[in-house]
């Protein structure tokens, strides 16, 4: 299979002050309340590197076609709860985005301020189908998801099941009442297209206490579960057999107190390695390196 590299290393913070690990609640660790806006911080960095491939892979010799950053703020707004409000229907909505980079050699500059701008979104790079576009589209509409009481995630939104897509949402699951627990994510990444899945082991480490929140520390270790074959059709999707390894670190604070996610720090790479056919006939070497940083924080 072929794919792409996310790099994966995440820093993982922890604080000074600790109690001994205690066992966890059993209360459900989500709920919501109907109309509750909830503002999240996220900073993120996103660099593809295809060095060491064969030149047909390598667009204009570029073997970094992909590099940027981005900061955001953005609302969740609980727009329905069910039962005793555990489950919610939300919708995220971009406050502020500034994002800058480069792909396929050419700079790209996005500045949003709702307040400013309303829905004339200010950017350096009008080409379709390119990282301007994704970051208008979360600025001109709200993206709908659902967040149940475990934590666990859905959205109608196409392609909003993945990292970096659901960027701002704070979500993570947890299980109550459990020390040690498995996630799954997926991530795609533009030029690649594949979709690699990653297991997580969570670990409680211990919990904090302090500024009126208790925290769950959860220690988030991923592995590579399985990839998904992009569809051929697409513009860039490489033939081949590829293999792929994940590493990388998480960090997440689950604030029991007020019952929603505090912190999620997310450290990734990825890397990919095969052949796939070239112009001249037979196969050229694909090394491919994706790393993938992203801290998204809670704002009071």
């Amino acid at each position: 299979m072929r794919f792409t590299t996310i790099g994966l290393e995440l820093a993982l913070t922890l604080f000074l002050g600790t109690r001994p690990l205690d066992a966890q609640e059993t209360q459900k660790p989500y709920k919501f309340t109907k109309g509750q806006i909830l503002r999240c911080e996220v900073v993120g960095d996103l660099q593809i590197s295809l060095r060491g491939s064969h030149p047909d892979f390598i667009k204009g010799g570029n073997e970094t076609p992909l590099k940027m950053g981005y900061r955001a703020l953005f609302e969740n707004v609980v727009t329905e709860t069910g039962g005793s409000g555990e489950t919610a229907d939300l919708e995220r909505r971009v406050r502020t985005l500034s994002a800058t980079g480069e792909l396929d050699s050419t700079p790209f500059k996005f500045e949003w301020d709702r307040e400013k701008d309303g829905d004339k979104a200010v950017s350096t790079d009008a080409r379709p189908g390119g990282m301007v576009d994704l970051f208008r589209s979360w600025c001109t509409r709200a993206w709908r998801f659902r967040v149940d009481a475990d934590g666990n995630f859905s959205s109608p939104e196409p392609d909003c099941d993945r990292l970096l897509m659901k960027a701002g949402m704070m979500t993570w699951p947890i299980k109550s009442g459990e020390t040690a627990w498995l996630t799954e994510e997926k991530i795609a990444v533009p030029v690649l297209h594949d979709k690699v899945i990653m297991e997580f082991k969570n670990q409680l480490v211990r919990t904090d206490t302090g500024a009126g929140r208790k925290l769950l520390v959860i220690k988030a270790t991923p592995r590579l579960k399985k990839t998904e074959k992009a569809d051929p059709a697409i513009p860039g999707a490489l033939p081949g057999e590829f293999e792929v390894t994940v590493g990388g670190d998480g960090a997440v604070e689950m604030d029991t107190t007020n019952r929603r996610l505090h912190v999620v720090k997310l450290r990734l790479t990825i890397r990919v390695a095969g052949k796939s056919p070239v112009a001249a006939g037979g196969e050229g070497d694909v090394r491919a390196e994706v790393v993938f940083v992203e801290n998204q924080i809670y704002k009071d």
